[in-house]
């Protein structure tokens, strides 16, 4: 039986983490796998592992960016310069450790989703072994191709997700051995019950940061509940912009209509959905979301901000959701409401998108794996 050997960051919350951790566990029955991870967050994975699939950890911890953060916020400095220095410790050891990992030359399929490991594999990884990076960024600028041109030159594979990225690589790599595989997300679970669509609530998830614009989200909301006063929001998550989003809730006095329930588990967000009857997304960026996968699983539309990649290829506009063009707030507020007081429609759209969700069934997206570890 062949050995896989998958390098990631951590195996806590995130959309990446789940995806790879749901990847591994269709293969379990096929392959010997090992999940190496740098950081160990938890005690135990976020997200449920195949107990055939092995896990090591490399560092028995997190990263130090939240107390160099806060250290220099209040402004200790002696503090944040020790933090500061921790950080550069942490990061040299990442390198060393992974890349010991590789060279043990233990596997015959090394494979990573994150730029940095990736890289590693193409520098150090054996020729005669099987090297393979996953892509899950959106980065269309000649900076950024001209180094992971220079970075994964000696990899096999670069696999990716959606079919803008497929389009944009196989541009980059044409002069190149590296070749472009597509391959989607896997839906590995589904819920045994759908939302009935109608509980006046709509919801999204992900981490508060810039990527993923929920101050405009909260905008969003702001204007629905103007005609639409009993509206809650199930904003699912945590991160550095908590704050920010938690002063512009205050400043429209919508506290009673968004609920912030920090990181939860698949469980969790499954019961979120169930008791919404859309989800929401405002990303500036994103590749090919999970997120949206699950939440049609679960009977719901999507509405999102129309970006170049991952919803323009998912959600089919006026069919299983709407796609919000040039980000605008009014018109997606507006399409919201639409669907709430059109319940006829909302029905017909989460029937559409549960059924586009069977796409994506493991055993689909399992055996595109296996041809491409052959």
């Amino acid at each position: 039986m062949k050995k896989i050997k998958i390098f990631m960051l951590h195996v806590g919350f995130g959309g990446i983490e789940k995806q790879t951790i749901s990847m591994a566990n269709s293969l379990a029955d096929s392959y010997d796998i090992e999940i190496v991870s740098f950081y160990k967050l938890f005690e135990q994975p976020a997200y449920k592992i195949n107990e055939k699939i092995k896990v090591k950890y490399l560092y028995d911890g997190g990263p130090n960016k939240k107390e160099f953060i806060e250290s220099f916020k209040k402004l200790k400095f002696l503090k944040a310069l020790a933090e500061g220095f921790k950080s550069i410790k942490i990061l040299s050891l990442k390198n060393k450790l992974v890349k010991k990992e590789i060279l043990k030359n233990d596997a015959d399929i090394y494979f990573s989703t994150r730029e940095e490991y990736g890289k590693l594999i193409s520098k150090y990884g054996s020729k005669n072994k099987l090297k393979v990076t996953q892509e899950h960024n959106f980065i269309d600028t000649n900076k950024y191709r001209n180094r992971i041109l220079r970075e994964y030159k000696n990899l096999d594979y670069i696999v990716v997700i959606s079919k803008y990225h497929e389009k944009m690589y196989n541009e980059w790599f044409k002069n190149s051995d590296v070749k472009i595989v597509r391959i989607e997300n896997i839906l590995d679970s589904f819920p045994k019950n759908q939302s009935t669509l109608d509980n006046n609530a709509v919801v999204a998830a992900g981490r508060f940061n810039w990527i993923k614009d929920f101050t405009s989200l909260i905008k969003v909301i702001n204007l629905v509940v103007k005609d639409n006063p009993k509206l809650k929001l199930y904003l699912l998550g945590d991160g550095e912009e908590k704050e920010k989003i938690l002063n512009l809730i205050r400043e429209y006095d919508l506290q009673n209509s968004v609920i912030i329930t920090g990181f939860v588990g698949s469980d969790k967000v499954e019961e979120y959905m169930l008791k919404s009857d859309m989800y929401l997304m405002t990303s500036i960026s994103e590749c090919f979301p999970m997120v949206l996968l699950e939440a049609y699983s679960t009977g719901l539309p999507v509405i999102s901000f129309d970006i170049l990649s991952g919803p323009r290829e998912m959600v089919k506009d006026g069919e299983t959701g709407f796609l919000i063009p040039n980000r605008d707030i009014d018109l997606m507020a507006k399409r919201i409401n639409e669907l709430l007081y059109d319940k006829e429609k909302l029905k017909l759209f989460g029937k559409k998108a549960l059924a586009e969700s069977y796409k994506y069934k493991a055993d689909l997206i399992k055996q595109k794996w296996i041809n491409l570890f052959k």
